[in-house]
C-alpha cells in the first residue's frame, strides 16, 4: 500500500521556513527523547551525516531554502503563483517491515520520480518520522528549477494515484485502489449482462496520519534500518500509566521516609544527656554553660521536628496527589474496559439506536457501511434499492439544468443525511451515470409523460384517493405528495410523487413502492389521462402490473417511451393469467414488442379463448389482417370451428367402418 497525498502549498519564502521548521522541531507535549520527531533527512541541496550536529543541519536547511528562492527568481512567468509543495508518502506497516528504512526512503523518492519525471532537478527535502507511530515521509519541494522553468502539475490529485498505483504493482507492496481486485464488483444489467466495475471500498488508507496523542503502534528501527512494528493497545498503555506512576509515588515516599528516619536519629542523640569532663564540670559550677547548651540542644530539636513535620506533609500531599491520578487512570481503565466490551459485543448492530453510547459519529459510520455494502453486494439495481428500503433509507436525486447532479442518501430511522460522495466517491451522480447506466436510469428517468394535461381542480385532495398521503402545493406551481410519516417541511425533496406545473407529467421518487404506483395509476386514469409514457423501463413494467392488477384491460395504460418492450417482459407481468381481448389487439394491431411477428402470432394463439378456432386466426393473420378485425368476423371464426369439427367427425366415421370392412 502506498499514499502520496498533498498537505498544502503556499506561496512565500516565510511559509517555507515555517514549514520546514515543522518538520524540523519537537511539537510541544508530544515529542520527547524516546519519540522523536527529526530522525534523519535526505535532499539534493546537500548531505547532512549527522541531524543532531546543528550547524551541519542548520546549513542543510540554508542551502534549501536559498536555492527554491533563488529559482523562483528566475522565472518569467508572473502567473506562476505557487512556490513549493509539502506532501507526504508513507507504506503500509508489512510493507516498511519488508523494506526497511533505507529502501523504504528510495521508494519514496522514485514515487516522486513516477509522480513528475523532473521532480531531481527542483530543490527537494526529504524528512523520515516515526513520532505518529507508523514510518511516513514529509517531503517539501520547491517548483522551480536552476534556470527558472515551471514544474507545478495539473491535476496532480490524479497524477499522484496513478503513481501510487505503479509502484504498488511493480514492487509488490500491499494492493490498494484499482490494483486491489476487491474493490471490483459485478454488476447485472436490465437486459441480463454482467458489468465488472470499479467500486472502492470504503476503509481508513486515505486518513490523515494518526497524531502522537494517539499513537496504537510501537515502532523500532534497529542500527541496520530494520523496522518492526508492534500494536500498542489502549489497555496496555493505561495499565503500565497505572504501575509508572504507582513507581514514582512509592519511590518519592521511600526518599521521603529515609530523610525522615535521619532527621530521627539526630533528634536521638540530641536528646541524650550532654557528658562533661571532670574539668568542665568544675567550670560549670561558676558558669551557666550547661544551661545555655541545653538551651542550643532544645532549639536544634524542635528544629528538627519541624522538617519532619514538613517532610510528613509532602509525604501525605504527595499521597494524595498519587491517589487522585491513580483514580483517573482507574477511571480510564473503566471506561475503556467499557469500550472493548461493547466493541466485542457481536450483538452490538442490535443495540437500541438511541442509547447514550452511540455517538454522530457511529450513526454517520453505519449510514456510510450500509449503503456502500449495500451497492458493492448486490448484483443489480433492485437488489441494492431493496436493500436500502429494508434499512430504511432513502434516495434523492438532484438534477440540474447543466447536466449535472447530486445524489443524497437519507436514513429515516435516525434522521440524518448524506451526499453520495460523503459516502463512496464511485457513488456520486457523475460515477453513477458513467458506470451504470442501469442504476442510472433507474434513479434519474422515473417520470411518466402524456401531451394532454390532467384535469386536477384547485379542490384537489389526495387523501380522497389514498388517506396515507399528503399534498403542499410548491411555489413553482408544482404538487409535492408525501407519505404522512415524512416531514415535507424539514426535506421538501424527498417526496413520493410530484405533479409538475402544466399538469403533463408526473414524477416518482427512486424510493417509490407499490402503493406510489397504485396512487400514480389512481391520478393519471381519474384525471383524464387515457395512458402515459416513461422512458424507465424498470418502472413502466411495475406500473404494468399495478394497471393489470386493477383493471386487466388496463395491461398497456403505461407504456415504454421511444422502445419497445418485449414479450417476455409482458409474460413477467401477466405471469399466469390470460390477457383479454383488448389487451392482445392493443399488443398486436400497435406492434408494442420487439419480438418478431411470427413469435407475436403463437403468444395471440396462446393467449385466445377456445371458443376461438387458432387455425382459422392464424390463417387470418398470415394475410396481414388486423386482429380487432378477425376478432370482429365472429361468424366466420364459429362456423369454420363448426365445419372443421364436422369434418374431423366425418374422418374418424369413414376411418372406423373401413376398419370394419376389412378384416384379416
Amino acid at each position: 500500500m502506498a499514499i502520496f497525498s498533498l498537505k498544502h502549498e503556499a506561496t512565500t519564502i516565510k511559509q517555507l521556513k515555517k514549514v520546514v521548521k515543522y518538520n524540523s522541531n519537537n511539537k510541544a507535549g508530544l515529542n520527547n527523547s524516546n519519540n522523536p520527531r527529526l530522525i534523519s533527512v535526505s535532499s539534493n541541496c546537500g548531505y547532512c551525516s549527522n541531524i543532531n550536529d546543528n550547524n551541519e543541519y542548520n546549513q542543510l536547511v540554508d542551502n534549501f531554502i536559498l536555492s527554491v528562492d533563488a529559482n523562483s527568481q528566475l522565472s518569467k512567468n508572473s502567473r506562476q503563483k505557487y512556490l513549493y509543495e509539502h506532501s507526504i508518502i508513507s507504506f503500509s506497516n508489512e510493507d516498511d517491515e519488508k523494506l526497511g528504512m533505507t529502501n523504504a526512503l528510495k521508494l519514496a523518492i522514485k514515487t516522486a520520480k513516477k509522480y513528475d519525471p523532473n521532480f531531481e532537478k527542483t530543490p527537494y527535502m526529504i524528512w523520515p518520522q516515526i513520532d505518529s507511530g507508523k514510518l511516513h515521509f514529509h517531503l517539501v519541494r520547491g517548483y522551480h528549477d536552476e534556470v527558472g522553468n515551471y514544474y507545478r502539475q495539473s491535476n496532480s490529485g490524479l497524477k499522484r494515484q496513478s503513481a501510487v498505483q505503479h509502484i504498488e504493482k511493480v514492487h509488490k507492496l500491499t494492493l490498494t485502489g484499482k490494483n486491489d481486485p476487491k474493490n471490483y464488483v459485478w454488476k447485472i444489467d436490465a437486459n441480463n449482462k454482467k458489468k465488472k466495475i470499479y467500486v472502492a471500498n470504503l476503509s481508513d488508507d486515505h486518513k490523515k496520519i494518526a497524531k502522537n496523542k494517539s499513537i496504537d503502534y510501537d515502532l523500532k528501527i534497529d542500527e541496520l534500518g530494520n523496522i518492526k512494528y508492534s500494536l500498542k493497545t489502549k489497555e496496555n498503555k493505561i495499565i503500565s500509566d497505572i504501575n509508572k506512576n504507582k513507581d514514582i509515588h512509592s519511590n518519592n515516599r521511600k526518599k521521603v521516609n529515609n530523610k525522615i528516619n535521619v532527621i530521627y536519629e539526630k533528634i536521638t542523640e540530641l536528646e541524650k544527656p550532654i557528658k562533661y569532663s571532670v574539668f568542665k564540670k568544675f567550670k560549670n559550677w561558676f558558669t551557666d554553660q550547661v544551661k545555655v547548651d541545653n538551651e542550643y540542644k532544645e532549639s536544634l530539636i524542635k528544629e528538627n521536628k519541624n522538617k519532619i513535620t514538613k517532610l510528613q506533609d509532602i509525604k501525605t500531599n504527595d499521597w494524595n496527589k498519587k491517589n487522585n491520578h491513580h483514580r483517573k487512570l482507574n477511571g480510564k481503565k473503566i471506561i475503556n474496559e467499557k469500550k472493548i466490551n461493547i466493541v466485542n459485543n457481536k450483538e452490538r448492530h442490535i443495540l437500541d439506536k438511541k442509547d447514550d453510547l452511540l455517538n454522530n459519529n457511529d450513526i454517520f459510520s453505519n449510514l456510510k457501511n450500509t449503503v456502500n455494502n449495500a451497492y458493492r453486494n448486490s448484483k443489480n439495481t433492485k437488489e441494492f434499492i431493496d436493500i436500502l428500503n429494508d434499512n430504511n433509507i432513502e434516495i434523492y436525486v438532484n438534477k440540474r439544468e447543466n447536466g449535472t447532479g447530486g445524489i443524497t442518501f437519507t436514513s429515516l430511522d435516525d434522521d440524518i443525511s448524506l451526499a453520495a460522495g460523503k459516502i463512496n466517491s464511485y457513488l456520486t451522480y457523475g460515477k453513477i451515470k458513467k458506470n451504470d447506466a442501469d442504476l442510472f436510469e433507474y434513479l434519474t428517468n422515473r417520470s411518466f409523460k402524456n401531451d394532454e394535461k390532467l384535469s386536477i381542480r384547485d379542490d384537489f385532495d389526495v387523501k380522497n384517493l389514498n388517506y396515507n398521503y399528503k399534498q403542499i402545493k410548491n411555489k413553482d406551481g408544482s404538487l409535492s405528495i408525501f407519505y404522512n410519516k415524512k416531514d415535507e417541511e424539514k426535506r421538501p425533496n424527498n417526496f413520493n410523487l410530484k405533479i409538475s406545473e402544466d399538469k403533463k407529467t408526473i414524477s416518482l421518487s427512486p424510493n417509490s413502492n407499490s402503493f406510489d404506483l397504485e396512487l400514480t395509476y389512481k391520478i393519471a386514469k381519474e384525471n383524464g389521462w387515457k395512458g402515459a409514457s416513461s422512458s424507465n423501463k424498470e418502472l413502466t413494467l411495475n406500473s404494468m402490473r399495478i394497471a393489470f392488477k386493477n383493471n386487466k384491460d388496463d395491461l398497456f395504460f403505461f407504456q415504454l417511451e421511444n422502445s419497445l418492450i418485449s414479450l417476455d417482459d409482458v409474460k413477467s407481468v401477466v405471469l399466469n393469467e390470460k390477457m383479454s381481448n383488448s389487451n392482445l389487439i392493443n399488443l398486436y394491431d400497435n406492434k408494442l414488442t420487439n419480438n418478431s411477428i411470427n413469435e407475436q402470432r403463437q403468444f395471440v394463439l396462446s393467449n385466445l379463448d377456445k371458443k376461438y378456432d387458432a387455425d382459422y386466426v392464424l390463417n387470418e393473420l398470415n394475410k396481414d389482417r388486423s386482429l380487432k378485425s378477425i376478432l370482429d368476423d365472429k361468424d366466420g371464426l364459429f362456423r369454420l370451428k363448426i365445419d372443421h369439427k364436422n369434418d374431423l367427425n366425418n374422418n374418424v366415421r369413414i376411418e372406423n367402418s373401413n376398419k370394419k370392412r376389412y378384416k384379416f
